[in-house]
Protein backbone atom coordinates (compact mmCIF):
# COMPACT_ATOMS: atom_id res chain seq x y z
CA UNK A 1 0.00 0.00 0.00
CA UNK A 2 1.22 3.70 -1.24
CA UNK A 3 2.13 5.74 2.00
CA UNK A 4 0.70 9.62 2.02
CA UNK A 5 4.15 10.74 3.65
CA UNK A 6 7.43 11.99 2.67
CA UNK A 7 10.06 9.56 2.11
CA UNK A 8 12.81 11.97 2.85
CA UNK A 9 11.19 12.81 6.13
CA UNK A 10 10.63 9.18 7.06
CA UNK A 11 14.39 8.14 6.35
CA UNK A 12 15.61 11.11 8.14
CA UNK A 13 13.31 10.32 11.61
CA UNK A 14 14.22 6.44 11.12
CA UNK A 15 18.10 7.42 10.54
CA UNK A 16 18.44 9.57 13.79
CA UNK A 17 16.01 7.09 15.76
CA UNK A 18 19.04 4.89 14.86
CA UNK A 19 21.94 7.35 15.71
CA UNK A 20 20.24 8.09 19.21
CA UNK A 21 20.45 4.15 19.76
CA UNK A 22 23.89 3.55 18.82
CA UNK A 23 24.83 6.63 21.39
CA UNK A 24 22.95 5.19 23.51
CA UNK A 25 24.95 1.59 23.56
CA UNK A 26 28.10 3.83 23.15
CA UNK A 27 27.33 5.70 26.86
CA UNK A 28 26.40 2.88 28.21
CA UNK A 29 29.47 1.26 27.45
CA UNK A 30 31.48 4.15 28.44
CA UNK A 31 29.52 4.24 31.86
CA UNK A 32 30.23 0.28 32.45
CA UNK A 33 34.16 1.28 31.22
CA UNK A 34 34.29 4.05 34.01
CA UNK A 35 32.36 2.65 36.53
CA UNK A 36 35.22 0.79 38.99
CA UNK A 37 35.45 -2.64 38.57
CA UNK A 38 34.11 -4.22 41.44
CA UNK A 39 35.07 -8.15 40.98
CA UNK A 40 31.40 -9.54 41.44
CA UNK A 41 30.47 -12.53 43.26
CA UNK A 42 30.04 -15.47 40.54
CA UNK A 43 26.48 -15.79 40.23
CA UNK A 44 25.97 -12.01 39.10
CA UNK A 45 28.92 -12.42 37.17
CA UNK A 46 27.21 -14.32 34.80
CA UNK A 47 23.65 -12.95 35.23
CA UNK A 48 24.84 -9.57 34.10
CA UNK A 49 26.63 -11.12 31.20
CA UNK A 50 24.67 -12.92 29.59
CA UNK A 51 21.69 -10.04 30.18
CA UNK A 52 24.29 -7.70 28.56
CA UNK A 53 24.92 -10.02 25.49
CA UNK A 54 20.66 -9.98 25.23
CA UNK A 55 21.07 -6.59 25.15
CA UNK A 56 23.84 -6.46 22.51
CA UNK A 57 21.70 -8.85 20.40
CA UNK A 58 18.55 -6.66 20.85
CA UNK A 59 19.90 -3.70 20.05
CA UNK A 60 21.61 -4.50 16.92
CA UNK A 61 18.01 -6.05 15.76
CA UNK A 62 17.12 -3.11 16.43
CA UNK A 63 19.37 -1.32 13.83
CA UNK A 64 18.81 -3.60 11.42
CA UNK A 65 15.39 -3.40 11.14
CA UNK A 66 15.72 0.17 11.50
CA UNK A 67 17.74 0.38 8.10
CA UNK A 68 15.31 -2.24 6.93
CA UNK A 69 12.34 -0.15 7.11
CA UNK A 70 14.18 2.68 6.04
CA UNK A 71 15.51 0.97 2.99
CA UNK A 72 11.64 -0.22 2.01
CA UNK A 73 10.56 3.46 2.69
CA UNK A 74 12.47 4.75 0.45
CA UNK A 75 12.39 2.64 -2.19
CA UNK A 76 8.45 2.53 -2.38
CA UNK A 77 8.22 6.46 -2.36
CA UNK A 78 10.58 7.02 -5.15
CA UNK A 79 8.94 3.75 -7.02
CA UNK A 80 5.43 5.81 -6.17
CA UNK A 81 7.02 9.20 -7.16
CA UNK A 82 8.13 7.33 -11.08
CA UNK A 83 4.92 5.94 -11.12
CA UNK A 84 2.97 8.94 -10.73
CA UNK A 85 5.05 11.04 -12.46
CA UNK A 86 4.80 9.13 -15.54
CA UNK A 87 1.17 8.98 -14.83
CA UNK A 88 1.25 12.73 -15.17
CA UNK A 89 3.53 12.81 -18.51
CA UNK A 90 1.19 10.26 -19.85
CA UNK A 91 -1.40 12.92 -19.42
CA UNK A 92 0.17 15.71 -20.80
CA UNK A 93 1.00 13.40 -23.46
CA UNK A 94 -3.26 13.17 -24.44
CA UNK A 95 -3.68 16.28 -23.23
CA UNK A 96 -0.97 17.49 -26.07
CA UNK A 97 -2.59 15.05 -28.75
CA UNK A 98 -6.41 15.76 -27.96
CA UNK A 99 -5.53 19.79 -28.43
CA UNK A 100 -3.44 18.82 -31.60
CA UNK A 101 -6.69 16.69 -32.65
CA UNK A 102 -8.79 19.76 -32.21
CA UNK A 103 -6.91 22.08 -33.78
CA UNK A 104 -7.22 19.85 -37.11
CA UNK A 105 -10.97 19.48 -36.79
CA UNK A 106 -11.52 22.82 -36.11
CA UNK A 107 -9.11 23.60 -39.17
CA UNK A 108 -11.38 21.40 -41.06
CA UNK A 109 -14.68 22.94 -39.64
CA UNK A 110 -13.12 26.48 -40.51
CA UNK A 111 -12.66 24.70 -44.69
CA UNK A 112 -16.41 23.41 -44.12
CA UNK A 113 -17.98 26.35 -43.44
CA UNK A 114 -15.91 28.13 -46.07
CA UNK A 115 -17.49 25.78 -48.66
CA UNK A 116 -20.35 25.77 -47.66
CA UNK A 117 -20.75 29.75 -47.90
CA UNK A 118 -19.44 29.01 -51.37
CA UNK A 119 -21.60 26.66 -52.34
CA UNK A 120 -24.43 29.32 -50.89
CA UNK A 121 -23.33 32.09 -52.60
CA UNK A 122 -23.02 29.95 -55.92
CA UNK A 123 -26.87 28.24 -55.23
CA UNK A 124 -28.12 31.98 -54.71
CA UNK A 125 -26.49 33.52 -57.15
CA UNK A 126 -27.83 30.93 -59.62
CA UNK A 127 -31.64 31.13 -58.11
CA UNK A 128 -31.68 34.81 -58.94
CA UNK A 129 -30.41 34.34 -62.21
CA UNK A 130 -33.92 31.30 -62.96
CA UNK A 131 -36.31 34.05 -60.98
CA UNK A 132 -34.81 36.64 -63.24
CA UNK A 133 -34.90 34.33 -66.21
CA UNK A 134 -39.09 32.90 -64.72
CA UNK A 135 -39.97 36.76 -64.48
CA UNK A 136 -39.06 37.75 -67.64
CA UNK A 137 -40.90 34.65 -69.25
CA UNK A 138 -44.24 35.35 -67.25
CA UNK A 139 -44.29 38.90 -68.67
CA UNK A 140 -43.65 37.96 -71.85
CA UNK A 141 -46.71 35.33 -71.21
CA UNK A 142 -48.55 37.97 -70.05
CA UNK A 143 -48.40 40.34 -72.46
CA UNK A 144 -49.19 37.46 -75.29
CA UNK A 145 -52.78 36.47 -73.18
CA UNK A 146 -53.39 40.50 -72.87
CA UNK A 147 -53.01 40.00 -77.11
CA UNK A 148 -54.81 37.53 -77.29
CA UNK A 149 -58.08 38.23 -75.75
CA UNK A 150 -57.90 41.89 -77.44
CA UNK A 151 -57.87 40.07 -80.44
CA UNK A 152 -60.20 37.62 -79.56
CA UNK A 153 -62.56 40.41 -78.40
CA UNK A 154 -62.23 42.22 -81.25
CA UNK A 155 -63.15 38.77 -83.46
CA UNK A 156 -66.06 38.34 -81.31
CA UNK A 157 -67.52 41.73 -81.72
CA UNK A 158 -66.74 41.67 -85.47
CA UNK A 159 -68.53 38.35 -85.59
CA UNK A 160 -71.49 39.89 -83.76
CA UNK A 161 -71.64 42.50 -86.61
CA UNK A 162 -71.25 39.94 -89.03
CA UNK A 163 -74.09 37.84 -87.38
CA UNK A 164 -76.25 41.06 -87.63
CA UNK A 165 -75.80 42.00 -90.61
CA UNK A 166 -76.57 38.50 -92.12
CA UNK A 167 -79.94 38.45 -89.66
CA UNK A 168 -80.81 41.78 -91.10
CA UNK A 169 -80.17 41.23 -94.72
CA UNK A 170 -81.84 37.20 -95.16
CA UNK A 171 -84.26 38.11 -92.17
CA UNK A 172 -85.24 35.51 -89.23
CA UNK A 173 -88.67 34.74 -89.91
CA UNK A 174 -88.74 30.97 -88.83
CA UNK A 175 -87.17 32.59 -85.15
CA UNK A 176 -90.08 35.16 -84.97
CA UNK A 177 -92.44 32.50 -85.75
CA UNK A 178 -91.33 30.69 -83.23
CA UNK A 179 -90.98 33.21 -80.70
CA UNK A 180 -94.80 34.09 -81.55
CA UNK A 181 -95.43 30.16 -80.31
CA UNK A 182 -93.95 30.50 -77.64
CA UNK A 183 -95.63 34.23 -76.76
CA UNK A 184 -98.80 32.14 -77.05
CA UNK A 185 -98.18 29.68 -74.53
CA UNK A 186 -96.94 31.94 -72.21
CA UNK A 187 -100.43 33.78 -72.64
CA UNK A 188 -102.70 30.57 -72.21
CA UNK A 189 -100.55 29.48 -68.92
CA UNK A 190 -100.98 33.28 -67.56
CA UNK A 191 -104.85 32.89 -68.38
CA UNK A 192 -105.55 29.26 -67.43
CA UNK A 193 -103.67 30.46 -63.88
CA UNK A 194 -105.34 33.44 -63.36
CA UNK A 195 -108.54 32.75 -64.25
CA UNK A 196 -109.29 28.84 -63.58
CA UNK A 197 -106.35 28.45 -61.23
CA UNK A 198 -105.42 25.51 -63.48
CA UNK A 199 -101.96 24.66 -62.17
CA UNK A 200 -100.97 21.98 -64.16
CA UNK A 201 -101.57 22.95 -67.68
CA UNK A 202 -100.02 26.56 -66.77
CA UNK A 203 -96.74 24.03 -65.67
CA UNK A 204 -97.49 22.48 -69.10
CA UNK A 205 -97.14 25.32 -71.20
CA UNK A 206 -94.48 27.09 -69.41
CA UNK A 207 -92.58 23.57 -69.96
CA UNK A 208 -93.29 23.28 -73.74
CA UNK A 209 -92.28 27.04 -73.98
CA UNK A 210 -88.97 26.56 -72.55
CA UNK A 211 -88.11 23.58 -74.65
CA UNK A 212 -89.10 25.56 -77.88
CA UNK A 213 -86.53 28.07 -76.63
CA UNK A 214 -83.38 26.04 -75.98
CA UNK A 215 -82.64 25.99 -79.47
CA UNK A 216 -81.96 30.44 -78.86
CA UNK A 217 -78.42 31.69 -78.04
CA UNK A 218 -79.32 35.05 -77.63
CA UNK A 219 -78.39 36.72 -74.13
CA UNK A 220 -82.13 37.96 -74.24
CA UNK A 221 -83.87 34.53 -74.82
CA UNK A 222 -81.21 33.60 -72.00
CA UNK A 223 -83.29 35.90 -69.97
CA UNK A 224 -86.63 34.62 -70.86
CA UNK A 225 -85.51 30.78 -69.83
CA UNK A 226 -84.38 32.01 -66.27
CA UNK A 227 -87.69 33.82 -65.69
CA UNK A 228 -89.62 30.70 -67.18
CA UNK A 229 -86.89 28.64 -64.26
CA UNK A 230 -88.30 31.10 -61.55
CA UNK A 231 -91.99 30.70 -62.44
CA UNK A 232 -91.82 26.72 -62.82
CA UNK A 233 -90.27 26.35 -59.53
CA UNK A 234 -92.80 28.69 -58.04
CA UNK A 235 -95.61 26.42 -59.71
CA UNK A 236 -94.05 23.45 -58.15
CA UNK A 237 -94.61 24.69 -54.55
CA UNK A 238 -97.82 25.94 -54.85
CA UNK A 239 -100.04 22.95 -52.96
CA UNK A 240 -102.49 21.69 -54.71
CA UNK A 241 -105.66 19.86 -53.57
CA UNK A 242 -107.30 16.47 -54.78
CA UNK A 243 -110.15 18.58 -56.63
CA UNK A 244 -112.14 15.39 -57.85
CA UNK A 245 -111.01 13.06 -55.01
CA UNK A 246 -112.64 15.67 -52.68
CA UNK A 247 -115.92 16.55 -55.41
CA UNK A 248 -116.35 12.52 -55.23
CA UNK A 249 -116.33 12.51 -51.73
CA UNK A 250 -119.18 15.39 -52.31
CA UNK A 251 -121.18 13.73 -54.17
CA UNK A 252 -121.00 10.62 -52.36
CA UNK A 253 -122.10 12.27 -48.92
CA UNK A 254 -124.97 14.13 -51.50
CA UNK A 255 -126.63 10.67 -52.37
CA UNK A 256 -126.69 9.40 -48.86
CA UNK A 257 -128.24 12.08 -47.72
CA UNK A 258 -131.66 10.33 -48.47
CA UNK A 259 -130.84 7.37 -46.01
CA UNK A 260 -130.46 9.57 -42.84
CA UNK A 261 -132.76 9.07 -40.42
CA UNK A 262 -134.85 12.53 -38.99
CA UNK A 263 -135.34 13.49 -35.74
CA UNK A 264 -139.43 12.10 -34.99
CA UNK A 265 -139.05 9.00 -37.19
CA UNK A 266 -138.77 6.81 -33.93
CA UNK A 267 -142.91 8.85 -32.57
CA UNK A 268 -144.67 8.04 -35.91
CA UNK A 269 -146.17 4.00 -36.84
CA UNK A 270 -144.73 2.16 -39.38
CA UNK A 271 -147.61 2.59 -41.53
CA UNK A 272 -146.64 6.56 -42.32
CA UNK A 273 -143.25 6.02 -43.81
CA UNK A 274 -145.03 3.52 -46.51
CA UNK A 275 -147.71 6.21 -46.78
CA UNK A 276 -144.79 8.68 -47.14
CA UNK A 277 -143.18 7.01 -49.66
CA UNK A 278 -146.21 6.17 -51.61
CA UNK A 279 -147.44 9.62 -51.53
CA UNK A 280 -151.12 7.91 -50.14
CA UNK A 281 -152.28 6.52 -46.94
CA UNK A 282 -154.95 3.92 -48.48
CA UNK A 283 -152.36 1.78 -49.91
CA UNK A 284 -151.70 -0.33 -47.15
CA UNK A 285 -154.99 -1.43 -46.68
CA UNK A 286 -156.19 -3.00 -49.80
CA UNK A 287 -153.55 -5.67 -49.12
CA UNK A 288 -154.81 -6.58 -46.01
CA UNK A 289 -157.92 -6.81 -46.35
CA UNK A 290 -157.50 -9.54 -49.07
CA UNK A 291 -155.98 -11.82 -46.67
CA UNK A 292 -159.26 -11.49 -44.45
CA UNK A 293 -160.95 -12.81 -47.35
CA UNK A 294 -159.22 -15.99 -47.03
CA UNK A 295 -159.95 -18.51 -45.13
CA UNK A 296 -157.62 -19.73 -42.40
CA UNK A 297 -155.61 -16.46 -41.96
CA UNK A 298 -157.86 -15.22 -38.47
CA UNK A 299 -155.06 -15.94 -36.60
CA UNK A 300 -152.18 -14.01 -38.85
CA UNK A 301 -154.99 -11.06 -39.01
CA UNK A 302 -155.46 -11.18 -35.40
CA UNK A 303 -151.38 -11.34 -35.17
CA UNK A 304 -151.26 -7.93 -37.93
CA UNK A 305 -154.09 -5.93 -35.31
CA UNK A 306 -151.48 -6.53 -32.23
CA UNK A 307 -148.80 -5.78 -33.98
CA UNK A 308 -150.28 -2.69 -35.47
CA UNK A 309 -151.46 -1.56 -31.95
CA UNK A 310 -148.32 -2.03 -30.31
CA UNK A 311 -146.53 0.06 -32.93
CA UNK A 312 -149.33 2.45 -32.34
CA UNK A 313 -148.04 2.49 -28.05
CA UNK A 314 -144.64 4.14 -27.29
CA UNK A 315 -143.33 4.88 -24.02
CA UNK A 316 -141.02 8.12 -24.35
CA UNK A 317 -139.68 10.50 -22.04
CA UNK A 318 -142.05 13.85 -21.32
CA UNK A 319 -139.29 16.17 -19.89
CA UNK A 320 -137.32 16.23 -23.17
CA UNK A 321 -138.22 18.84 -25.88
CA UNK A 322 -139.68 16.80 -29.08
CA UNK A 323 -139.17 18.32 -32.55
CA UNK A 324 -142.91 18.34 -33.99
CA UNK A 325 -143.28 15.47 -36.76
CA UNK A 326 -142.61 16.11 -40.10
CA UNK A 327 -145.14 16.01 -42.92
CA UNK A 328 -144.29 14.98 -46.36
CA UNK A 329 -143.16 18.76 -47.62
CA UNK A 330 -141.23 19.01 -44.45
CA UNK A 331 -139.05 15.88 -44.88
CA UNK A 332 -138.61 16.75 -48.40
CA UNK A 333 -137.59 20.08 -47.57
CA UNK A 334 -135.12 19.09 -44.75
CA UNK A 335 -133.27 16.51 -47.28
CA UNK A 336 -132.94 19.04 -49.95
CA UNK A 337 -131.78 21.75 -48.07
CA UNK A 338 -129.10 19.51 -46.85
CA UNK A 339 -128.20 18.29 -50.58
CA UNK A 340 -128.31 22.26 -51.29
CA UNK A 341 -125.63 22.75 -49.13
CA UNK A 342 -123.68 19.72 -50.25
CA UNK A 343 -123.99 21.00 -53.48
CA UNK A 344 -122.75 24.47 -53.21
CA UNK A 345 -119.91 22.92 -50.96
CA UNK A 346 -118.86 21.38 -54.52
CA UNK A 347 -119.71 24.32 -56.52
CA UNK A 348 -117.28 26.22 -53.99
CA UNK A 349 -114.25 23.48 -54.36
CA UNK A 350 -114.59 23.83 -57.89
CA UNK A 351 -113.90 27.68 -57.88
CA UNK A 352 -111.34 27.36 -55.00
CA UNK A 353 -113.68 29.54 -53.14
CA UNK A 354 -112.67 28.41 -49.55
CA UNK A 355 -114.99 31.30 -47.32
CA UNK A 356 -117.52 29.63 -49.34
CA UNK A 357 -116.65 26.10 -49.07
CA UNK A 358 -116.02 26.39 -45.51
CA UNK A 359 -119.38 28.51 -45.04
CA UNK A 360 -121.01 25.29 -47.14
CA UNK A 361 -119.63 22.64 -44.80
CA UNK A 362 -120.49 24.46 -41.23
CA UNK A 363 -124.08 25.15 -42.36
CA UNK A 364 -124.36 21.41 -43.61
CA UNK A 365 -123.08 20.38 -40.01
CA UNK A 366 -125.75 22.48 -38.26
CA UNK A 367 -128.21 21.40 -40.34
CA UNK A 368 -127.35 18.00 -39.77
CA UNK A 369 -127.33 18.16 -36.04
CA UNK A 370 -130.62 20.32 -36.13
CA UNK A 371 -132.78 18.10 -37.99
CA UNK A 372 -131.30 14.78 -38.09
CA UNK A 373 -131.18 11.51 -35.74
CA UNK A 374 -127.46 11.06 -34.26
CA UNK A 375 -127.25 7.46 -35.50
CA UNK A 376 -124.16 5.72 -36.63
CA UNK A 377 -124.91 6.65 -40.12
CA UNK A 378 -125.52 10.26 -39.24
CA UNK A 379 -122.05 10.37 -36.90
CA UNK A 380 -120.09 9.09 -39.97
CA UNK A 381 -121.67 11.42 -42.53
CA UNK A 382 -121.05 14.39 -39.78
CA UNK A 383 -117.07 13.06 -39.56
CA UNK A 384 -116.59 13.06 -43.03
CA UNK A 385 -117.59 16.58 -42.91
CA UNK A 386 -115.03 17.60 -40.36
CA UNK A 387 -112.44 15.80 -41.95
CA UNK A 388 -113.38 18.22 -45.32
CA UNK A 389 -113.57 21.33 -43.71
CA UNK A 390 -110.28 20.65 -43.02
CA UNK A 391 -109.09 21.09 -46.21
CA UNK A 392 -107.36 24.14 -47.85
CA UNK A 393 -109.09 24.65 -51.68
CA UNK A 394 -107.76 28.22 -52.14
CA UNK A 395 -104.91 28.04 -54.06
CA UNK A 396 -101.88 30.98 -53.60
CA UNK A 397 -101.35 31.51 -57.21
CA UNK A 398 -97.89 32.89 -58.04
CA UNK A 399 -97.46 35.71 -60.33
CA UNK A 400 -95.84 34.12 -63.73
CA UNK A 401 -96.14 37.21 -66.07
CA UNK A 402 -92.45 37.97 -66.18
CA UNK A 403 -91.05 35.69 -68.54
CA UNK A 404 -94.00 36.73 -71.26
CA UNK A 405 -93.30 40.61 -70.43
CA UNK A 406 -89.79 39.83 -71.44
CA UNK A 407 -90.46 37.98 -74.33
CA UNK A 408 -92.63 40.52 -75.84
CA UNK A 409 -89.46 43.05 -74.96
CA UNK A 410 -87.05 40.65 -77.08
CA UNK A 411 -89.70 40.70 -79.81
CA UNK A 412 -89.92 44.52 -79.87
CA UNK A 413 -86.20 44.87 -80.09
CA UNK A 414 -85.89 42.32 -82.61
CA UNK A 415 -88.44 44.15 -84.67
Amino acid sequence: MTSDRDPSKTSRTEHSGTESAVSESARDAQTEAASPIIPPLSKNTGKASWVASLALVLAILGIGVSIYTWYVTQVAGQLETGRELGRIDGMNREVDRLVDDQSTLQAKIDIALARSLDDRREVLGRMDKIQAALNASLKSLTDEYAGAIAQQDDEISSLGRAVAATRSQIGSNHEDWMLREVEHLLLLANQRLTLLGDVELAKRALTLADDRLNTFADPGILEVRRALSQELSALDQVNLADVSGIALDLGSLVDMVSSLPLKGDDERPDWTFASDNNDSEDNAFPASSVETQEPGFFGALIGRVLQDLESLVRIRRIDETQLPKFDHSERFLAYENLRVHLLVAQLALLRSDQPLFQKSLVEARSWLAGYFVLSPVVQRFEAQLSEMMQIEVELSIPDISASLSLLRSEIGRRN
